[in-house]
């Protein structure tokens, strides 16, 4: 019997393939038109794309809902196809792609070395953030993150992630070698907004309840190292402008815990702000307000 995994990776590097021989502009013309396809056609977690958004925006029409929810779908096929192509593109192309807000601001704070968490999550394009500081900033650059369902999709992603050299740390395997690389002044990058345990505690986003992992702030509170909370905005000409805010943590009054819950707020908060400001561009298509 056909491995399933196997099959998926072969469909998976034909679309690779055929994406770096077009070109990353055509490419994204291409992943616009399989966006269409996708929210008309095949409308993978539509359903949950759509209960996200009224949830999120309640003042907004049903028009509106569907369009932002269309534009998702088309924002997500970029996304995921720019991800497919990033591994075969020069330093000066991803350095091409790139504008920084305040790129004296985020380098004066990764090479101070305290230590850098860069605390994102899954907007914009989360995953050329680190491969535009790789070739723009000099430092050590570790990656938290999820293995997928896919084990061979997983390497591909681990080899993806190493621009720069940059240490790929597994979630449920990390915590000593997060630690380790904090203490030792490195930079690690998480994407903090994935919903947590039914446990966890809970925090605002746009006013609705939803539990979160603190582990950031955990490491943030026992190595005191930097806090950077960063986001890559998807601009009209389709290049990123990256956005980035050092958390001031220091002065929190209250218990570890109520610090745990205070630094967690401050960063989802800050996620909110861009989301608001570009819905489309935010990954509705997890349950993040399941329970």
């Amino acid at each position: 019997m056909p491995d399933k995994n196997k099959i998926e990776y072969f469909l998976f590097r034909s679309l690779v393939t055929l994406f770096n021989k077009i070109g990353l502009n055509r490419t994204r013309k291409l992943a616009r038109l399989i966006g269409y396809l996708f929210y008309y056609l095949i409308p993978i977690r539509k359903s949950t794309v759509l209960s996200n958004l009224r949830k999120a925006f309640p003042d907004k029409s049903e028009k509106e809902i569907h369009n932002i929810a269309r534009q998702n779908y088309i924002h997500m096929s970029i996304t995921f196809a720019e991800l497919m192509i990033l591994p075969s593109l020069q330093d000066s192309d991803i350095r091409n792609e790139i504008v920084f807000d305040n790129r004296e601001r985020v380098e004066s704070v990764i090479k101070n070395d305290k230590g850098t968490i860069l605390l994102t999550g899954h907007f914009g394009n989360w995953e050329i953030i680190m491969s535009a500081l790789a070739v723009n900033v000099h430092a050590v650059y570790n990656v938290l993150v999820k293995p997928q369902r896919n084990v061979y999709i997983t390497e591909w992603l681990e080899r993806t992630r190493n621009r720069g050299s940059a240490r790929v740390i597994p979630v449920g395997l990390s915590v000593k070698q997060i630690f380790s690389a904090l203490k030792n002044g490195e930079v690690v990058g998480i994407a903090g907004d994935q919903r947590g345990p039914a446990d966890a505690p809970r925090f605002r986003f746009f006013d609705v309840q939803t539990a979160l992992n603190t582990g950031a702030a955990a490491f943030a509170l026992k190595t005191g190292c930097d806090i950077l909370l960063l986001v890559a905005v998807r601009q009209p000409d389709f290049k990123y402008k990256i956005y980035a805010n050092r958390m001031e943590y220091d002065a929190l009054p209250g218990s570890y815990d109520e610090k745990l819950i205070a630094i967690t707020q401050k960063y989802i908060s800050f996620l909110e702000s861009y989301v608001k400001k570009y819905p489309s561009q935010y990954f509705w298509m997890h349950k993040i307000w399941k329970y």
